[in-house]
C-alpha cells in the first residue's frame, strides 16, 4: 500500500522550464513530498505536499509518471519489498510563503536538478 505521494512541479520561464526542489531536515535537495492522509488520494497528497514544503500552487497535469521506492531510514533499505510512492508531474500555477523557511525551495533547470540532489 502506498503511504506517501512525491511531485515534480515544474514552470515555464523566458530561459525555459524549471522544476523546483527543497531542502530535507538533513539539508539535502529533494524534490516535494510526503504523508498520504486519510480520505486523500495520491495525486491530492503530492499538490499539498508542494504547497507545505515549497510555497508552490499545482495543478497535477496527470496520473504518475513513475514509481519510487521510499528509503526514510536505514530499516527500509533492509525491507524485501519498500514501499513505492507515486510520483505526480505538476504544473505551478502560483506562489506563497512556507512555514518550514529551511526548506529553502529553489527553481533549478531540468538538467542541474539531478546535479543538487546527488550533492552531499
Amino acid at each position: 500500500m502506498c503511504t506517501r505521494a512525491l511531485a515534480v512541479c515544474y514552470r515555464s520561464t523566458s530561459d525555459g522550464v524549471e522544476v523546483v526542489l527543497v531542502r530535507s531536515r538533513r539539508g539535502m535537495w529533494t524534490i516535494p513530498g510526503g504523508r498520504i492522509d486519510a480520505r486523500e488520494t495520491p495525486e491530492h497528497a503530492a499538490v499539498r505536499e508542494l504547497w507545505e514544503e515549497a510555497g508552490v500552487i499545482g495543478v497535477s497535469v496527470a496520473a504518475p509518471v513513475t514509481y519510487v521506492p521510499v528509503i526514510k531510514n536505514v530499516g527500509d533499505l533492509i525491507r524485501p519489498r519498500p514501499s513505492r510512492a507515486p510520483v505526480f508531474l505538476v504544473h505551478a500555477e502560483g506562489s506563497g510563503s512556507v512555514d518550514e523557511e529551511w526548506r529553502t525551495p529553489t527553481w533549478f533547470r531540468p538538467l542541474d536538478a539531478p546535479v543538487a540532489i546527488l550533492e552531499r
